[in-house]
């Protein structure tokens, strides 16, 4: 509780932002559907410049990744070394690995760190968008009941007032979209409209995640666990976006078709994309293996000895230990 108090000051001003934006955005159509889709579209701009270089972070270490597992598989830690020579090892390797990255001029984070920046304003969105549909509990005893209490609003925004004015409601397109699927006295048609817009969040993710494998199969064939993930990830969100109101799986709606067009742009437009692209797509056709940068362990040849000559065939019991012959050079005695 408290460290959830601690992030909700911290992130308040933002809240109030955002909800400034979502204000004017219905002031120019006073409409909840499109004023969330407005507001989902300005934030998605404002951090398409970090999207970008995160994608060209991402890209750059896909190119490195067989040159780092070939110095993973160099300095490997093998059973039996000391605790000086695996520092040593882990040392040496870091300190190549660091070469490396330096001498291409990529960040170690270049590819996660833009994309992590990005989930406190997701974070934020979300909670601007849920905001809208709160309610404060009025009265005590029998006399209890909720109103509607919009949050981080100004209370004299035209917003504001239409929701005050509807008792919580957010109409937009004859769906009330404070309500969720499991919003109790819905009829079923009015939940044909939830089930349509959670069905349609869930497509949209597959697209964008066939999307983005399509352009780079060498990076999906490289990591089949991710693959499999992926492929029950919408699931998992699907069961959030029946516990969550309309105007939250709205934002969610408009983002993913956002970057569905954000991928499409940057892998056709953008030339360092592109280049690095080119590459792995090369790299891949010549050899599939270099990309997936797996060891493979090589098997020994077949034992020529003279001691593999002399194994007895398979099937053949072998004598015990009192039957076996004497070593050589000493003769057994035999009894006259």
């Amino acid at each position: 509780m408290i460290l959830a108090s601690t992030i909700g000051q911290i992130g308040h001003p933002f809240y109030v932002l955002f909800a400034q934006v979502l204000a004017y955005c219905y002031e120019v159509v006073p409409n909840y559907a499109i004023a969330i889709g407005m507001l989902t579209l300005a934030v998605m701009v404002v951090v398409f410049p970090i999207t970008l270089r995160g994608t060209r972070g991402m890209m750059k270490m896909q190119l490195l990744a067989p040159e780092l597992k070939r110095l993973q598989t160099k300095y490997k830690v093998v059973p039996g070394m000391s605790v000086a020579e695996r520092q040593d090892m882990r040392q040496r390797q870091q300190q190549e690995m660091m070469a490396v990255y330096k001498e291409n001029n990529v960040s170690p984070a270049g590819g996660c760190l833009p994309m992590v920046m990005q989930f406190p304003i997701f974070i934020i969105l979300y909670g601007t968008v849920r905001g809208l549909i709160h309610q404060q509990l009025v009265g005590t005893g029998k006399l209890a009941h909720l109103v509607p209490d919009p949050l981080y609003i100004s209370h004299s925004s035209k917003i504001y007032h239409a929701i005050q004015a509807s008792g919580g409601q957010l109409k937009s397109f004859g769906v009330n979209l404070a309500d969720s699927v499991r919003t109790s006295g819905l009829s079923g048609t009015q939940k044909i409209p939830l089930i349509a817009m959670i069905l349609v969040a869930i497509l949209l993710q597959y697209i964008q995640m066939k999307q983005l494998n399509g352009r780079n199969p060498a990076a999906a064939a490289a990591n089949p666990q991710m693959q499999q993930m992926q492929k029950f990830l919408p699931l998992i969100f699907a069961v959030i976006y029946i516990s969550i109101p309309a105007a939250v799986n709205v934002y969610f709606i408009v983002s993913s078709l956002f970057r569905i067009g954000q991928q499409e742009v940057m892998y056709r437009r953008d030339p360092h994309i592109q280049a690095s692209l080119a590459k792995l797509q090369a790299r891949h056709k010549s050899d599939p293996k270099v990309v997936e940068a797996k060891e493979v362990k090589k098997t020994p040849p077949p034992t020529t000895s003279k001691n593999a000559r002399n194994t007895p065939p398979k099937g053949t019991p072998t004598p015990s230990a009192k039957n076996q012959p004497r070593a050589r050079g000493k003769r057994e005695r035999r009894p006259r």
